[in-house]
């Protein structure tokens, strides 16, 4: 989002959170069923805790938060980026926070980069972070891009470069904000959720199977519209498990869980209706992230020195 708006940003995603509680009660062990809302999933819905503060952004340049993802190479890592106006790079901090490496993108531009996820590399095999330059607020690009960088071997001391694949996309019905970047973890394939700009519109869900060849632009394929059923409509975030078992997609006052069969897309599995998740009271929350080895995930918003929340939770 552009900082221009972002006041006004977070007074309104103030005003949504605080009406949403009142409506909705504390959620602080996901929902029950004597208050869940239509269009919310009672059953089969992990068992959590609160959310819980156990770090915060290092202080310095990663002030703005728009993406973050866990790391696969390094355990305990988290990869980051900022919204727009910054440069092409992310971060690697720890679970607490602490600054763990900073790593320019060769190849890239930073127009207004809205998202991270992780998945396997388009060649080569491997471990991949991409990094969606997919936001649009006046809704006046024609094209947007996918990064596609290896995750690093190493970590740590001058700041780093990695060269990024390029992966350049179009919509087939227009143009479109937004903030959600989902890699499925087997298959490879993205899918991209756009973000409302009134609340009479539907966000839609995008895909693209098959990456284009190099130098081309691939038109990504609609896969229906999709709604959030309580709190804000917009989607500000979301990640993909890695054993492919469910979606998280965020919104600024809460997070949903889709739960995701093995011959699911991921597009498929946000046709159902959601768990209600624990959400954790942030300003402008855009960053979610799964943790491996568990069913445990993070969220950070923007701001100096942002609160990293951690939500424990345990299988369905």
């Amino acid at each position: 989002m552009h900082s221009s708006r972002k006041a006004t940003a977070r007074w309104l995603s103030r005003l949504g959170l605080a009406a949403a509680l009142l409506a909705a009660g504390c959620r602080g062990s996901g929902p029950g069923p004597a208050r869940a809302a239509a269009g919310v999933r009672t059953a089969g819905c992990p068992r959590c805790g609160g959310a819980v503060r156990i770090g915060a952004l290092p202080r310095g340049d990663a002030d703005e938060c728009s993406g973050v993802v866990a790391g696969a190479v390094h355990p305990g890592t988290l990869y980051l980026h900022n919204d727009s106006g910054d440069r092409p790079r992310f971060f690697a901090i720890g679970l607490d926070g602490a600054l763990r490496g900073e790593i320019e993108v060769a190849g890239a531009r930073a127009v207004d980069w809205e998202g991270a996820a992780r998945g396997p590399c388009g060649a080569g095999g491997g471990s991949c972070l991409l990094f969606g330059d997919i936001g649009d607020n006046d809704r006046e690009r024609d094209r947007y891009a996918l990064y596609e960088v290896r995750e690093p071997a190493a970590l740590g001391g001058a700041r780093r470069a990695a060269a990024a694949e390029v992966i350049s996309l179009a919509y087939p019905d227009g143009r479109h904000n937004a903030e959600t970047l989902l890699v499925h973890p087997v298959t490879g394939a993205i899918t991209v959720v756009t973000k409302v700009k009134k609340k009479k519109d539907s966000a839609g869900i995008y895909e693209l199977s098959t990456r284009p060849a190099a130098g081309q632009t691939a038109t990504l394929v609609g896969a229906g519209p999709i709604a959030a059923p309580i709190g804000s409509r917009s989607f500000t975030g979301g990640d993909v498990r890695a054993d492919g078992a469910g979606v998280l997609l965020r919104t600024s006052s809460h997070v949903f869980f889709y739960p995701m069969a093995p011959d699911q897309t991921v597009a498929q599995a946000l046709t159902g209706p959601p768990c209600d998740m624990p959400a954790a009271d942030e300003d402008q929350g855009e960053a979610i992230a799964w943790l491996p080895g568990g069913w445990d995930y993070v969220t950070i918003g923007e701001g100096d020195e942002a609160p990293i929340h951690r939500v424990s939770c345990q299988a369905p």
